[in-house]
């Protein structure tokens, strides 16, 4: 029965938009709550993510049928409205009738006076047998420019896909809407100091079938392209595998890390990439994990300890403060620096980013950001290495910020080479940019930018 995922998906909507949570926490939260068949989580999945991503192409499908604006109705109401259009419009599986009762019977339930007022708006929808595509793209070519047009046919906001064109040109911002709108992928690191890839795929195969391959990007990695309960899985458990994106995985090899050295993870966060590190140097030398948030540190702390790491030490401090501390400049053989940003590569994920996030709040990050990455060069070792790296695929946070500290002579940061840690293809692109920039449409990873930067001996 999908009533209750219908109703579940709903609940989790309302927490979005009424209470401004995290599309992925809100959904968590209510998955925990209800006990769903698989079938009925994959769709209350499905509407949900659907829904905020689709918002603007979805709200401008619902407004003809109006005869006052959106933002005049009531947000149950109008949540219930978004959720049951994405349904018809974009799924094809869905039985109209079964999706335009549930939502009556959600109406009932939460603004009764308006469920005559929703079956008639949801009924005329369904009444109108031209595709929704069809219906967008008459919309959209009503629209003043072309960032507009495409934004209405993609649902993403007009400054946005106004940036993407001004970066990468017309044809590359439409790829990139379509493929931060596509399912986001699943992987996985292997920790390779206590197992293989080829044992973990081998014991996959076993227990689940043939349900991922190894990495094209990563050595450590595989993908999945099949799911299964993560939380279920050993190899999760007990600190075997961690679940990263592939494009993440190639952020610690390039700082190259070696046994013994002392290296700082600037803004740590969860630590995915901080116990990368400290595989990746044998767990002999020292990883010091700074962040300012309490919560992530605890996750970190727990992952540690789950993976069995020793040589992994936890700062909470904001770590623009940490070279004024007694004897922490140029201590650190290399630093990493995953600044925080405003996170549009991983719109696959959270597709809320697109409608939170502001021109004002990238140009805001990016002060932020020069800071961090001014204190990173003075805590580095003349010859050492930083690394700087966003989840973001916005130049004014990525390359012109790292042009910009690099133009100061004081930092003494200047761009290092590639070769031997990163594959030789990846090395090109790299070296074409000045550093390496990873978007949706090209591996199917998230959209990372990583520059790899040394410090002057003198």
């Amino acid at each position: 029965m999908t009533a209750i995922a219908r109703t579940a998906a709903f609940t989790a909507l309302r927490d979005v938009t009424e209470r401004r949570k995290y599309t992925n926490l809100a959904l968590q939260h209510v998955l925990q709550q209800h006990t769903l068949s698989p079938r009925d989580r994959a769709l209350c999945t499905e509407i949900v993510y659907g829904t905020v991503q689709r918002q603007r192409s979805l709200d401008a499908l619902i407004q003809p049928l109006l005869s006052r604006s959106l933002e005049d109705l009531d947000t149950a109401v109008l949540t219930i409205l978004r959720m049951t259009v994405y349904q018809l419009a974009f799924l094809d599986k869905v039985p109209p009738y079964a999706a335009i009762h549930d939502a009556v019977e959600l109406t009932k339930q939460s603004s009764r006076k308006a469920t005559g007022f929703v079956n008639g708006v949801l009924r005329n929808f369904a009444r109108d047998k031209r595709p929704a595509r069809e219906r967008l793209a008459q919309l959209a070519d009503r629209c003043a420019t072309w960032a507009d047009k495409i934004g209405l046919l993609h649902s993403y906001p007009t400054w946005l896909i106004a940036s993407w064109e001004s970066a990468f040109g017309r044809e590359r911002a439409v790829a990139l809407a379509e493929a931060c709108n596509q399912p986001s992928g699943f992987s996985a690191r292997v920790n390779l100091l206590r197992t293989s890839r080829e044992d973990v795929l081998a014991e996959l195969r076993h227990e689940y079938g043939d349900v991922a391959e190894p990495s094209r990007l990563a050595a450590s990695g595989i993908r999945f392209y099949s799911g299964l309960d993560i939380h279920k899985w050993s190899a999760l458990q007990d600190g075997r595998v961690t679940i990263q994106d592939e494009g993440a995985m190639l952020v610690a090899p390039l700082l190259n890390p070696q046994p013994g050295q002392r290296i700082l993870d600037m803004c740590a966060g969860l630590g995915t990439k901080t116990t990368h590190i400290a595989e990746l140097q044998g767990d002999e030398g020292v990883v010091e994990a700074c962040d300012i948030h309490p919560h992530k540190l605890q996750h970190l702390r727990a992952a540690v300890q789950r993976m069995g790491l020793q040589s992994i030490r936890v700062t909470l401090a904001d770590a623009r403060s940490l070279p004024d501390r007694p004897g922490a400049e140029e201590r650190y053989d290399a630093v990493l620096l995953d600044a925080p940003c405003s996170g549009f590569g991983v719109l696959r994920h959270r597709p809320d980013i697109r409608w939170k996030r502001t021109q004002d709040d990238v140009r805001s990050l990016t002060q932020l950001q020069r800071e961090l990455l001014q204190s990173a060069a003075r805590l580095v070792k003349p010859g050492g290495v930083v690394v700087y790296c966003t989840c973001t695929m916005m130049p004014e946070e990525n390359e012109e910020l790292v042009e910009s500290v690099l133009a100061d002579p004081t930092t003494g940061l200047t761009w290092a080479d590639w070769n031997g840690v990163v594959e030789e293809d990846m090395a090109v692109r790299a070296e074409a940019g000045r550093g390496l920039l990873l978007t949706p449409e090209l591996f199917g990873t998230d959209g990372f930018y990583m520059a790899r930067l040394r410090k002057k001996l003198s």
